[in-house]
């Protein structure tokens, strides 16, 4: 074995290390969140509970805004490791794993060596953004592994000469296209779509989406049926809600839940491809030089209508979050991969130096910006004045961030420099695991709060809660039964006969306190947005507790027993 390969074996090695100590060993180490965290944590926890593994449900509800994969995938890890944090989490720090795994073998088949797919995957991996969703409790980083995997099935297919090894990459095209399906649902058809036909006409290839398309639509559909079929059956409005309500009207409506402008996403794809972002143009430069010809330019123009149509497609969209465009980051490392390593080997010195002094500056910046805060520039710190060493920490990483990319600039190794690149934003990637701000704990994770008062509430209570906190109550207290006192995203599985009494809103919470006085202890639980509502309405007897944004109510079965809070 050559001194190349064995340093590149040292070098992958290294990668898995750093990808099981920042995305792996951290999970369970900050509180869960409210409500994404919460609310795909209790699906999954209720169809362990209730045995129903085809029809999704939240707070006992019907809840149709997703397929099950997802789900699915969180609940057999939360039977192999418990109902806890790093449980829910896992299946998308593996996700994020398997997805830099899709980038590596993409650009392995160059056959440049290994070194450009292990840069590629651990571009992948160093990416703000891929870190942030990945290491939550999220469908979009599934839903993103199975899409780059589907993405890279057809790629292989595309270039594989042998029809036998063609007919097995446009299989798992199909079951990796279905899976995405069953995660996030039409999206997927609409994504593989819109990038697969416009680049095989590109190619001059178009008669190959009739002559051969139909083996992976056949693979889709057998993957999709069976599950398609069984909840059509338990629940026949399942597919006119989730098609209306979740497709047609999240994109085109005017009024689309998260509606954001057209130009979002430009403001948020930079900052989640950090610290690579500041290397796109001596990638660009680095790209323009490649032979047009070449295998390599071939898997760049396919990143390219990889990267481009999915990004204008979620910007005509009307709903928009930061976390849909994940799937755009896979072919943004191939791209920052195959343009940076071309553009050092022609001997672009100038314009890598450019790009390094961007993200030096960013980190810079973002370190004084943090300074200046906890120093009283502004009125409301991030930190709490006893939390100094968690922003001393940030300051620490972000510091340490400045000299690992000043070192890069510096160090006349190509393969060193993309390492001490990705360990630039490593270190603050750790970091955000462990400093959080209690400010953040009091107004989005509410565990320790509601853990702290699980035993003051009797078996038999009653428990009502607002639609921020329900998923937490839900999840915390292990109970699917929780009255709601403001509907919002269960106002749809809340419509139907057989569970409109969960629903007593703020003007039938008075009556709904009487009605349950001296009979059954009563718990009432809420974020401190509905105090306005709901403290003039509480009996004499109830006990108050009160932490950040976060309000129990507890009133006693016996009418005399207890004293305002």
């Amino acid at each position: 074995m050559d001194a190349a390969m064995r340093d590149w074996r040292r070098y992958a090695f290294m990668l898995v290390m750093a990808y099981a100590l920042v995305y792996l060993l951290p999970l369970g180490v900050r509180p869960v969140t409210i409500p994404d965290e919460a609310r795909y944590a209790e699906i999954p926890r209720e169809m362990i509970t209730s045995g129903d593994w085809v029809t999704p449900r939240l707070n006992g509800l019907r809840y149709f805004e997703k397929p099950v994969l997802g789900y699915w995938v969180t609940a057999i890890s939360m039977r192999l490791f418990g109902e806890n944090a790093f449980a829910m989490r896992l299946p998308s720090a593996l996700a994020a794993g398997l997805s830099a795994l899709a980038v590596f073998l993409l650009l392995r088949r160059l056959g440049r060596g290994p070194r450009t797919a292990l840069s590629g995957a651990m571009i992948y991996l160093s990416m703000l953004g891929v870190f942030l969703v990945g290491t939550i409790n999220l469908l979009d980083t599934v839903f993103s592994f199975l899409l780059t995997a589907a993405f890279t099935a057809f790629y292989f297919s595309h270039r594989e000469p042998l029809s036998g090894r063609r007919n097995f990459y446009l299989v798992l095209l199909g079951v990796f296209c279905g899976a995405a399906f069953l995660s996030k649902g039409f999206l997927a058809f609409a994504l593989l779509g819109l990038v697969v036909a416009p680049f095989v006409i590109c190619e001059g290839r178009w008669r190959e989406l009739y002559s051969r398309g139909w083996l992976p639509l056949l693979v889709t559909g057998v993957v999709v049926a069976p599950w398609a079929v069984l909840v059509h059956l338990a629940q026949p409005d399942y597919w006119h809600y989730f098609f209306w309500e979740e497709h047609v009207r999240r994109f085109a409506s005017d009024s689309a839940q998260h509606s954001e402008p057209f130009w979002y996403y430009l403001m948020f794809l930079p900052l989640m491809a950090m610290p690579w972002t500041g290397l796109l143009p001596v990638a660009v430069a680095g790209l323009r030089a490649e032979d047009r010809s070449s295998d390599t330019r071939s898997l760049a123009r396919y990143a390219w209508f990889w990267l481009l149509l999915p990004l204008l497609f979620f910007s005509i969209s009307r709903g928009k979050l930061p976390t849909y465009i994940l799937p755009c980051l896979a072919p943004l490392a191939v791209l920052v991969a195959i343009g940076v390593e071309s553009a050092l080997r022609i001997g672009r010195e100038k314009l890598f130096r450019f790009g390094g002094w961007l993200v030096l500056v960013f980190y810079a910046a973002l370190l004084l910006l943090i300074v200046l805060v906890q120093s009283g520039v502004t009125e409301s710190p991030v930190w709490y004045a006893n939390e100094a060493w968690k922003w001393l920490l940030f300051c620490a990483a972000l510091a340490a961030g400045v000299v690992l990319v000043w070192l890069a600039m510096r160090e006349p190794s190509r393969g060193k420099r993309l390492v001490l690149f990705a360990a630039s934003m490593t270190a603050l990637m750790l970091t955000t695991q462990f400093a959080l701000p209690q400010r953040t704990a009091d107004s989005k994770m509410p565990g320790a709060f509601l853990r702290a008062h699980a035993s003051e509430i009797m078996p038999d209570a009653v428990l009502v809660s607002d639609d921020i906190m329900i998923h937490a109550v839900n999840w915390f207290f292990k109970r699917s039964d929780v009255f709601m006192i403001s509907a919002g995203e269960s106002a749809y599985g809340l419509s139907f006969e057989d569970s409109k009494h969960r629903l007593i809103e703020y003007n039938g919470l008075k009556s709904f306190i009487d009605e349950h006085a001296g009979r059954q202890p009563l718990v009432i639980v809420y974020h401190t947005d509905s105090d306005h509502r709901v403290r003039p309405l509480m009996p004499p007897n109830a006990v108050e507790y009160h932490q950040g944004l976060f309000v129990i109510w507890i009133i006693p079965a016996d009418a005399d027993s207890g004293s305002a809070g």
